[in-house]
């Protein structure tokens, strides 16, 4: 069986309305206790496994949850229970026995979630989806994490009914969507006691504190992510879908999933690295812009227009946190601005949690799993139209880059843009193993012109905000001085991209 569904964290001041809505709707409730099971080492959780057995209601159900062909599918397989046993022989004939039966004496119980469940059937046209508005909790060694969240499944009919129930959902009650499972939290949350137990640490935690002890890290993608398949139209699917999940898990911890209330350091690291998925999705539709569907340009341009206000307040973050600390390090007069986002247009938390932004996000992730993404109708060879046109990039810019300092500083930043584009694209290629050591060269001469282009952004900003004249002056002589040393770094880097060439072999064929 193929499980589809979306998730949504539900934020305090949205809960009273959407209990309201559901009573319009609801069909039952059914009280869910599970208990969720792997190894030690967590080989189950490494490989997106999922096992559990539920009581529902009066009835215990064994399940088991593999990877699906996309982000929000999973294949599940069910078998009820006379009791809370676990049984691996069901599995005997199915997708799971292999992945399972390898791991058979070493699987135990490690976490279990205590929920209330609220349900609804909603039918339009052909389509039937199931909702279920969860609340209760995750625990593992005493530790709990708090569970509010509204699930749509797609019982049958077209997923495209399901973004569209889901995006009047989110707009009306202002949910944020959601890619974590249960079984994810709970394994991050059953990790967090078992190192605070190495450690000899308190196990004595609020909610509130588990939550921001597990929200700690930004989203980054894992390494290496390249996309494996034979198909082109796959892999621009894959490729972008990942780069999207990377913002859409990152905007979820800006705008405060499970109730988090992150300082500015951490709001400043999950902005950077949305943004950075924000880019890597640019950057695979800017690869196959020609042949993008008329969905997946028009989700590409709105999305253009969030990516520039966000740029704004990554860049008031990197004036206050990093540069501004170097400057008053060197001498800099104060008193020292003010770290307050009075200057930007937008504040980023309230950006990252409007219903129009997380809904926005949601038309991207239906364009992409719903699709069509791609229009190859008629065009031939197209991988190695794609792969000509990675070359192309790669030509342009070491042409740019043997006369970095020449060139204006506009140039030098559109030639960082260059460099992330075909870093981030190359880094989805099978051929990713890189031999050639080109990956590590652009990640390189991407880090060392960005700090030549962090440099611009501080100038610009204290010639306008700076708190007197006094300290203008020494602004702008520190970070002239600072950018003439960091050209001269990164002019240093670029010299060596002359020396490679781009591991181009799009698909394994």
């Amino acid at each position: 069986m193929l499980e589809q569904e979306l998730k949504f964290f539900v934020p305090e001041s949205a809960r009273p309305g959407l209990l309201t809505a559901f009573d319009a709707v609801r069909t039952g409730s059914i009280t869910l206790n599970a208990i969720y099971f792997d190894t030690p080492e967590r080989d189950l959780a490494r490989s997106s496994i999922a096992l559990r057995l539920r009581k529902e209601g009066e009835q215990w159900v064994q399940t088991v949850k593999l990877p699906g062909p996309d982000t929000l599918s999973r294949i599940e397989l069910n078998h009820p229970r006379p009791g809370p046993e676990l049984d691996l022989s069901l599995y005997q004939d199915t997708p799971a026995h292999t992945a399972l039966s390898r791991y058979a004496d070493q699987i135990q119980a490690r976490y279990q979630t205590r929920i209330q469940r609220e349900l609804a059937l909603i039918k339009r046209g052909q389509s039937e989806l199931e909702l279920a508005y969860d609340v209760g909790h995750i625990e593992s060694n005493g530790l709990k994490l708090l569970v509010n969240e509204l699930e749509i499944e797609l019982i049958k009919g077209e997923s495209l009914t399901m973004f569209e129930v889901g995006q009047r959902w989110l707009y009306k009650h202002g949910l944020i969507l959601e890619m974590r499972s249960k079984s994810e939290r709970g394994d991050a949350l059953a990790s967090l006691a078992n190192r605070r137990r190495a450690k000899s640490e308190s196990l004595d935690l609020t909610p509130e504190q588990v939550a921001a002890a597990l929200t700690r890290k930004a989203y980054d993608l894992p390494k290496p992510h390249f996309v494996d398949t034979e198909e082109l139209e796959q892999f621009y699917s894959l490729s972008a879908t990942m780069s999207l999940e990377q913002v859409i898990r990152n905007a979820a911890l800006l705008a405060g999933v499970d109730g988090i209330r992150p300082d500015s350091s951490r709001q400043a690291d999950y902005l950077a690295l949305m943004r950075v998925g924000l880019r890597r999705l640019r950057s695979c539709r800017k690869l196959f812009k020609m042949w993008l569907s008329a969905s997946e340009g028009y989700a590409n341009t709105r999305l253009t227009h969030y990516f520039g206000l966000f740029g704004q307040a990554r860049d008031h973050d990197l004036v206050h946190l990093e540069i501004t600390p170097l400057l008053l390090q060197a001498g800099m007069p104060g008193p020292a601005p003010e770290p307050t986002p009075a200057h930007l247009e937008h504040d980023p938390v309230q950006l990252a949690s409007a219903a129009e932004f997380q809904s926005l996000l949601l038309s991207n992730l239906q364009s992409l799993i719903c699709g069509p993404t791609l229009e190859l109708s008629g065009v031939a060879q197209p991988e190695h139209l794609v792969e000509a046109r990675i070359s192309r990039w790669f030509q342009t810019i070491q042409l740019r880059s043997q006369r970095f300092a020449q060139i204006s500083q506009d140039k030098q930043h559109r030639l960082r843009n260059r460099i992330k584009s075909l870093r981030y694209c190359l880094e989805f290629l099978p051929s990713a193993a890189d031999k050639q050591g080109l990956h590590k060269v652009l990640r390189e001469c991407q880090a060392l012109i960005g700090a030549v282009t962090d440099v611009d952004v501080a100038l610009d900003w204290y010639a306008q905000h700076a708190a007197n004249p006094e300290q203008a002056q020494f602004a702008r002589d520190w970070l002239t001085h600072a950018r003439q040393g960091r050209a001269a770094h990164a002019q240093h880097a670029l010299n060596a991209l002359d020396q490679h060439q781009p591991q181009i072999e799009l698909l394994r064929r």
